[in-house]
């Protein structure tokens, strides 16, 4: 067994600073983008959740210090389209698997959102409902 040797460390004082806090508020109206994406589409999540994220970032901090309006929204279909289609963003964006981020559709029947790669080709396991039984 090799013996354990003595590893001395040097760290960059600058990089073990905390980052300033950085305060989120509200979108404004007529401002930022809307973000129409997947979400639970990681290897263990068994369904996929429709998700949209309003992002406003601001040129000058808000009254409280905001650098930023965030909102989010995660259901079904129906349910975060509605809440994008009510939202007053300026531009609406959809997830597009070959092309990045498109605009979203005028119409909803056209609004297609595509599964990742590595959901689509995963292989089943064990206790998935398809997927191989335990011996």
């Amino acid at each position: 067994m090799a013996e354990p040797r003595k590893v001395q460390r040097h760290w960059n004082t600058e990089l073990t600073e905390a980052a300033p806090e950085q305060r989120i508020g509200t979108p404004r109206p007529g401002h930022g983008t809307i973000y129409v994406h997947l979400s639970g589409a990681g290897e263990r999540e068994r369904h996929t959740v429709w998700a949209a994220t309003w992002e406003d970032p601001f040129d000058q901090p808000g009254e409280n210090g905001e650098v930023a309006g965030i909102a989010t929204r995660e259901g079904s279909r129906e349910e975060v389209l509605a809440w994008v289609r009510s939202q007053p963003a300026v531009t609406l964006l959809l997830a597009h698997p070959d092309e990045g981020w498109i605009p979203l559709p005028a119409n909803d029947d056209d609004v297609v959102l595509h599964e990742p790669e590595h959901r689509i080709k995963r292989r089943p396991r064990p206790g998935d409902p398809d997927g191989p039984t335990a011996s």
